[in-house]
């Protein structure tokens, strides 16, 4: 039979072990939000974890001093030794209880969808079964110090909570795949019966954006499908075809987003196009390709699924892009832009006029002329309108029908949307500060940012009239070796047009701080921010007057603005 003292102790490992099992609760969720953030792809996030040193150091403190204060009370006070343990599992409980919730305290929340509750409760049964096996080696080989190599061995699962969900990730990725290809066949068989137009987008940026005012536009002349949002995986794809494509839509816009060499040809095979759009190809996710050529392969694969008889429009703006054109010829292939010094264009935006309301232009097409307007700003938007006015030509809509329909035309939420609101717009209730008074513009560019669209961010900023002009970004990222360079001349630009610039975040600092400084902009008129929620406080409560003019370029999201403590 075991004596009272046995009973006792493992009564009591227990329960710091359920201390322990706790923790894991809370702490998994905080790493699974980023695991998720890096769409399930544990290189990546493992990537993350090294740059971003998110080591435990929290719970890790308590099994140090259980290690330290249970050795100590074996040694010199013997009788102490259970409490000790007791009450650091308590410490531990507390602890874990403080953790952050990122379903609700996190800018990109953590989703506990049915992968992720997979991913989740595969790594909290290990991690259990790791600890069971723990109390066991403790008691048979430590008994005389249980509770010091039950803390020895706490500490280093705990370090190792994040592996645990990485190992788990790739278990399941087998039954995943089989899973994800269940549902993308449903897909495929709801398309077909549907039977659409389906039109691929594709671009190292302006393709969100393309793909919503495209389906604007046939969207007034017939039922048309398109997905919400930046919505462009083959599993996002697959979901929204099943809960959302309908029978009699004509037209299916899709947008297409390249994560690798691959991605793409695998998109065209849920989604088999007729016709594509090619809006750019730069330096956005250089650090996932490497090189512009690696970036070009990948969006290639969209015009190479387009059949022969199909329609290929393209940037005339972009080198790639009109490589692409002269290599994937179609039966249609129409070459847009703003620029005839790059080439010759079959659909031509000019006499480019932008106002406080929006943008007057011309467009010439097949050797006519005509008039347009749309409310959106900027060289970048008006070269995704001129794509899409090329595109639904080509579908047969007629240039002044398409025209009418651009006049009101909008975009996502936060693509370099003018927004004429109150100072106090910035925060979301007040602290007990007097907010200041009056009206500005914000210019929202803040979904994402590159190299071409910041500096015609900055054009427009520079174009409107009022007060003074604000710059608010955390810089641009996903750029490789070129993003410290990209980031100065953007920074260097904007010291030229700004009378204020608010840095967020750490990870372009010192690039932005640089190019601020050399373009010429006095360190008075430049301030540092950890979050854009703490630059949002400082405008409303201690700068912003009335007629002042923001520009929110980019808004990163955790992954990059934070630096998480564990």
């Amino acid at each position: 039979m075991f004596d009272d003292q046995f009973i006792i102790n493992l009564i009591v490992v227990l329960f710091a072990a359920c201390s322990s099992v706790y923790f894991f609760t809370r702490r998994a969720k905080r790493y699974m939000q980023f695991l998720q953030q890096e769409d399930y792809d544990h290189h990546r996030f493992k990537k993350w974890f090294f740059a971003r040193k998110a080591y435990d150091t929290r719970g890790s403190l308590v099994c140090l001093v259980g290690i330290a204060g249970s050795y100590l009370c074996h040694n010199y006070a013997p009788t102490f030794t259970p409490y000790i343990t007791v009450l650091l599992a308590l410490l531990l409980f507390y602890v874990a209880s403080r953790e952050e919730n990122p379903m609700t305290q996190a800018k990109v929340s953590l989703k506990m969808t049915e992968r992720a509750k997979r991913i989740y409760n595969l790594a909290l049964c290990t991690y259990t079964v790791s600890l069971g096996l723990v109390m066991m080696f403790s008691f048979r080989h430590f008994y005389d110090y249980v509770f010091t190599a039950f803390w020895i061995k706490n500490l280093v699962l705990i370090q190792f909570i994040s592996w645990y969900l990485v190992k788990s990730n790739w278990l399941l990725d087998p039954y995943e795949k089989g899973l994800q290809e269940n549902f993308a066949n449903q897909a495929r068989a709801i398309l077909k019966d549907v039977d659409p137009v389906v039109i691929g987008i594709t671009g190292s940026y302006g393709k969100t954006s393309t793909k919503v005012i495209l389906a604007d536009i046939l969207g007034a002349v017939a039922p048309t499908f398109s997905t919400p949002r930046s919505i462009n995986s083959y599993m996002g794809m697959t979901r929204e075809i099943r809960e959302r494509m309908k029978p009699g839509q004509k037209f299916a816009v899709v947008e297409m987003g390249a994560y690798h060499v691959g991605s793409i040809k695998r998109m065209c095979s849920l989604t088999p196009p007729h016709a594509a759009i090619v809006t750019a190809v730069g330096e956005m996710h250089l650090e996932l390709f490497g090189s512009p050529e690696n970036v070009f392969k990948a969006k290639s694969e969209l015009p190479q699924a387009v059949p022969e008889d199909g329609v290929l429009v393209v940037n005339g703006d972009n080198v790639w892009t009109r490589k692409m054109a002269e290599l994937y010829p179609k039966k249609k292939t129409l070459i847009y832009g703003l620029n005839k010094e790059a080439g010759p264009l079959d659909v031509y935006m000019y006499d480019i006029e932008p106002t406080s309301k929006g943008t007057n232009f011309a467009i010439k097409i097949q050797g006519k002329e005509f008039q347009g307007f749309t409310k959106l700003l900027g060289e970048p938007m008006l070269s995704n309108i001129l794509a899409s006015f090329a595109m639904a030509c080509a579908m047969g809509l007629a240039p002044e029908l398409v025209l009418a329909a651009i006049r009101n035309v909008k975009t996502e939420s936060n693509r370099l949307e003018p927004v004429r609101t109150t100072i106090s717009s910035f925060i979301g209730s007040p602290n007990g500060r007097p907010i200041r008074q009056g009206d500005i513009l914000r210019l929202n560019d803040a979904f994402n940012s590159n190299p071409v669209g910041f500096r015609a961010a900055l054009d427009v900023l520079g174009s409107q009239k009022g007060n003074r002009k604000v710059l608010v970004t955390p810089g641009m990222v996903e750029l490789g070796p070129k993003q410290f360079d990209e980031n100065k001349k953007a920074a260097q630009h904007a010291a030229t047009l700004c009378d204020q610039a608010i840095i967020v975040g750490s990870t372009n600092k010192d690039a932005l701080l640089s190019g601020l400084k050399e373009g010429g902009l006095e360190t008075e008129k430049i301030r540092e921010v950890a979050t854009m929620k703490e630059a949002f406080s400082y405008l409303a409560y201690d700068y912003c007057d009335d007629g002042d003019i923001v520009l929110i370029e980019n808004d990163l999201p955790d992954l990059y603005e934070s630096n998480p403590r564990f």
